[in-house]
């Protein structure tokens, strides 16, 4: 009975460890915007940034306003730009559009440099 006991002990505190650890762990990235949400708020503008259009589809701009007010602090600003550098180097976006693609949306939380060589750990 006693061995018992021990293990009912012990999957009880490998079981609480684990919880913690899930928490621990959700805290350090809550709130960090996900590359889906990125790359679903960029498909609007894809006409424009791989050059095929001289301006920004109308869906565009609106979609990446709405983007920008999730965009509350530095870790947020980061995964943008860690999303946004992978997936402009996959898909060919020409960086100059890019570059002025917040300026002609005007927004302000969302301006991050795209580019292939931008160290994302220093956007604040």
């Amino acid at each position: 009975m006693a061995v018992s006991k021990k293990m009912v002990e012990g999957v009880f505190v490998v079981g609480l460890v684990v919880t913690m650890m899930n928490v621990w762990g959700g805290v350090s990235v809550e709130g960090a915007i996900s590359c889906n949400q990125v790359v679903s708020a960029m498909t609007p503008c894809a006409t424009y940034l791989l050059g095929n259009a001289a301006t920004p589809a109308a869906a565009c701009c609106p979609s990446i306003r709405g983007l920008d007010s999730e965009v509350k602090a530095t870790p947020d600003r980061q995964a943008v730009c860690n999303c946004l550098k992978t997936q402009a180097q996959s898909y060919g976006v020409k960086l100059g559009k890019a570059a002025n693609l917040p300026g002609l949306c005007k927004v302000t939380d969302l301006n991050v440099p795209i580019s292939p060589n931008v160290d994302c750990s220093k956007v604040h």
